[in-house]
C-alpha cells in the first residue's frame, strides 16, 4: 500500500508543472494568425489594414478509378461557345443584371468577363495595376484589383464599385475562377474527368472585346493522395488547329490523344 501511494504522489509531482503552465500548442491545421502577424510586425513589416485570413480548407473528394466512367468520343460543342461567361457569377443594380466570371486567353493568362445590362462582354486582363471603367443604364462602374503582401497572389480582390464609390461586387481571384471552372462541361479523356471551355480570344483593346479566334480548353482537376484539390492542369488549344485534321495532343500524365473538331465547330472527336 506504501509503495503504491507514493508511485501515485511521485507521478502526480512530476507533473505538476505541466498542468500549472499554459498550453503553448495549436490546434491540428490551425494557423495561430495574430502570433503570424505579431511575428511580420517583429520583422519591420507594417501591418495590413486587411484582417489577415487563412483560406478554407480544400474539400475532401474521392478519386474515381480510371477505368470507372467509359470516354466520351464525341462531344458537342454546340450552345457551349462563351457558355461560362453567363453561368459562373453576377450582381443586380439598378441598371438591372451584370454578368461576371474569368476565362483564359492561349496563353495562359487569366481575364475578368463582365457582360453589362444592354452591352456585349468586356475583358479585363487580371494583372498589378488592373483597371477598367464602363457605363450602362446611364450608371459608370470600375474594376480594379486589391493586392496585399499579405495574401497569396491568388487570394487577391477584385472589386467592382459604382460610381458613388459603393462595391457591388467583390471575389478572391481563386474563387472567381472556381465559380468558373464549376460552369465548364464534363469530358472523360482516358478515364480522366476534363471540364471543356470553349471561348473568344481577347482583341487586344483596354478593356478588350471579343474577337473571332476561338480557343478549346481542357481542364484536369489534380488531387493529392487524399482526395483533395492540389492543382489545376490546363490544356489549350486555338479550335482553327483542329479542324482542318486531327490535333495531336498529351494531357495529364502523358495521356497521348487526337483532337478533331468538325468542319461547322459542332462536334469534337476525341480518339487515342
Amino acid at each position: 500500500m506504501y509503495d503504491t501511494r507514493m508511485k501515485a504522489a511521485l507521478r502526480l509531482a512530476a507533473l505538476a508543472p505541466l498542468l500549472a503552465a499554459p498550453r503553448a500548442f495549436a490546434t491540428p491545421d490551425m494557423i495561430d494568425l495574430e502570433r503570424l502577424a505579431g511575428g511580420a510586425q517583429a520583422a519591420g513589416f507594417a501591418a495590413s489594414p486587411a484582417r489577415l485570413e487563412a483560406p478554407p480548407p480544400p474539400t475532401p473528394r474521392s478519386i474515381p478509378e480510371l477505368k470507372a466512367v467509359p470516354d466520351d468520343r464525341r462531344v458537342d460543342l454546340r450552345g457551349l461557345l462563351d457558355r461560362h461567361w453567363e453561368t459562373t457569377d453576377s450582381f443586380s443594380d439598378a441598371a438591372g443584371r451584370t454578368l461576371v466570371a474569368g476565362t483564359l486567353d492561349l496563353s495562359g493568362d487569366g481575364w475578368l468577363v463582365v457582360t453589362p445590362p444592354g452591352r456585349g462582354p468586356l475583358l479585363v486582363k487580371i494583372e498589378r495595376g488592373m483597371s477598367a471603367e464602363w457605363e450602362a443604364g446611364g450608371r459608370r462602374y470600375s474594376a480594379d484589383l486589391d493586392v496585399s503582401i499579405f495574401r497569396a497572389r491568388l487570394n487577391n480582390l477584385i472589386e467592382i464599385k459604382g460610381g458613388d464609390g459603393s462595391t457591388l461586387w467583390k471575389k478572391r481571384i481563386v474563387d472567381l475562377f472556381q465559380r468558373t471552372y464549376q460552369a465548364g462541361r464534363e469530358v472523360v479523356i482516358a478515364g480522366r474527368v476534363y471540364r471543356l471551355f470553349l471561348s473568344r480570344m481577347p482583341d487586344g483593346g483596354r478593356p478588350a472585346s471579343p474577337s473571332d479566334r476561338v480557343g478549346l480548353c481542357l481542364i484536369y482537376d489534380e488531387l493529392d493522395e487524399s482526395g483533395r484539390h492540389s492543382q489545376y492542369d490546363f490544356y489549350r488549344f486555338p479550335i482553327e488547329t483542329m479542324e482542318g485534321s486531327a490535333l495531336a495532343a498529351k494531357l495529364f500524365g502523358g495521356d497521348a490523344v487526337l483532337l478533331q473538331a468538325s468542319p461547322d465547330g459542332s462536334e469534337l472527336t476525341i480518339s487515342r
